[in-house]
């Protein structure tokens, strides 16, 4: 005889709640804004010293000159990499620091990124005392091509891996470089020399410095994921062998 139970039927387990999904935080670009931001100070004290755009002006807050830097004063190579000349110069630049900066910032890291922008900036200063030796010059130009040919070396050692493919950056870095190259020739008033200086000095150190991407494997040999990897601690000897060549090359700046 077939009866019905009393009992309840077993509950249905409740799934576990799923944890929110916790999305990474982009890296902060300190030093890309920092930088930024000491332009826009040393501007605004040049305006308010008689303005960016006069020679004395320029001269005592450190503007490039040969003579003067022939004379023994050699911190100008650096110091002049923070100067601009008039509003649109410093917006440009501004412009083109933190689209350039904020990304190679985000790829390189604080220290790589900062040294890259540094070196650069010197190593134009130093082509351009060689080569363009006549008149007064300042910019952060040099060091931004810099940062330019630094995320041109990533590109192009990471293209088609991990989970980007460079080449579409790769052409477009490669396309603006040849479209202010071009520009630059069509134009005496900008200085090309620390271009090529900055740009030659960015992609070297980069060719040591860029990080690149490796698969995540799992014991059993299946690839599961990419990972960015920074470059080791003894690349970053790339740096005083570059700084030591561009000393080297201060001492035969001509006076004019």
């Amino acid at each position: 005889m077939t009866g019905i139970s009393d009992a309840q039927p077993p509950a249905t387990p409740t799934p576990p709640a799923t944890p929110p999904t916790q999305q990474r935080a982009a890296p902060r670009t300190l030093v890309a804004w920092a930088i930024t931001a000491i332009n826009v100070a040393v501007w605004l004290a040049m305006e308010a010293s008689g303005g960016s755009t006069r020679t004395q002006t320029l001269i005592l807050f450190g503007a490039k000159v040969n003579s003067l830097i022939a004379q023994g004063e050699y911190w100008r190579l650096l110091t002049s990499v923070f100067l601009h000349i008039g509003a649109l110069h410093l917006l440009f630049n501004s412009i083109a620091l933190l689209s350039f900066g904020r990304l190679a910032e985000t790829i390189y890291g604080h220290g790589r990124f900062l040294a890259i922008y540094l070196v650069a900036g010197v190593s134009g200063s130093v082509l351009s005392a060689i080569l363009n030796p006549r008149g007064i010059s300042a910019g952060a130009s040099g060091a931004i091509f810099g940062l330019a040919g630094a995320l041109a070396i990533f590109f192009a050692v990471n293209r088609n891996k991990g989970p980007m493919t460079g080449q579409g950056q790769l052409g477009s870095i490669v396309a603006l470089l040849a479209i202010n190259a071009v520009f630059g020739v069509l134009n005496p008033m900008i200085d090309n020399w620390a271009h090529a200086g900055g740009l030659l000095a960015g992609a070297a150190l980069a060719a040591w410095l860029t990080p690149r991407f490796e698969p995540i494997m799992t014991p059993e040999g299946v690839q599961i994921g990419w990972r960015l990897r920074r470059s080791s601690v003894a690349s970053w000897a790339i740096v005083p062998a570059v700084a030591a060549i561009l000393a080297v090359a201060a001492f035969r700046i001509p006076a004019r």
